[in-house]
């Protein structure tokens, strides 16, 4: 029996939520005896607790989104195949997802800051996604650093990841390095001119890594359709189709 499988699922349907703002999905699923997963735009978003649930709720704090229901076996519900599964589902064409090498010559406070100019040639003044690259909870210093003797072999007396931390090959000697990892959903469609840069709480920031990404998303929905004829002869009526913003 394979761990997941999205056969026998359908009847997707969405309704709005106020608070918090976003979206109900319900759906249907012929796959007794196995929870379920809901991706979003290739992501590993949330997992049923009950075998007999049948929706999610989901935020809307971006666009667009691609919602994906996996089946998978109870002892699984927690494992993310987003890796296995296919690629228009776990690579949306219109997902830039910007990555950078965070180690100990960030500072607590820094962040990572993504800056596009929406395919139209003029850069945004604002950064579109901004992340935190040391969060509160998570400490800063690694091996051979902080209080002599309170962390094991390869962890600093912070207990972060220190020598032997973090993916294998980042970082020097002695200093741990992770590869952090963001989704930036584009809704305009053709090349995106894109920076990279980081700030520090004081103000100065990083100079600029630049790149491009190619971003090809699903058409809007139409915001409104308007009688605008009728013709009684030909029994013909014409619509005019207002496309969203």
């Amino acid at each position: 029996m394979n761990r997941w499988t999205t056969d026998q699922i359908d009847r997707l349907q969405l309704y709005p939520l106020r608070r918090p703002l976003g979206w109900r999905l319900t759906f249907r699923s012929q796959n007794p005896g196995r929870v379920h997963q809901l991706y979003v735009n290739g992501r590993l978003a949330d997992c049923t607790d009950m075998l007999d649930d049948r929706q999610f709720e989901v935020s809307a704090d971006a666009a667009p989104q691609e919602f994906a229901i996996v089946a998978v076996v109870g002892e699984d519900r927690a494992v993310d195949f987003a890796s296995e599964l296919p690629s228009e589902i776990s690579c949306p064409p219109w997902v830039y997802r910007p990555a950078v090498v965070r180690d100990v010559q960030h500072l607590p406070g820094d962040r990572l800051m993504v800056f596009h100019d929406g395919a139209g040639g003029e850069m945004g003044e604002s950064p579109a996604l901004t992340r935190e690259l040391w969060p509160p909870a998570e400490a800063h210093w690694g091996w051979g650093r902080g209080a002599l003797g309170r962390g094991g072999f390869g962890v600093g007396g912070d207990l972060a990841p220190g020598f032997g931390g973090g993916a294998f090959g980042l970082g020097p000697l002695g200093l741990g390095a992770k590869s952090l990892r963001d989704d930036l959903s584009l809704s305009h469609e053709g090349t995106h001119q894109i920076k990279l840069r980081v700030s520090a709480p004081q103000g100065q920031t990083s100079s600029a890594e630049e790149t491009t990404f190619d971003a090809a998303p699903p058409p809007a929905p139409a915001s409104a359709l308007t009688a605008t004829n009728y013709d009684p002869n030909q029994k013909t009526l014409t619509l005019q189709i207002s496309p969203s913003a």
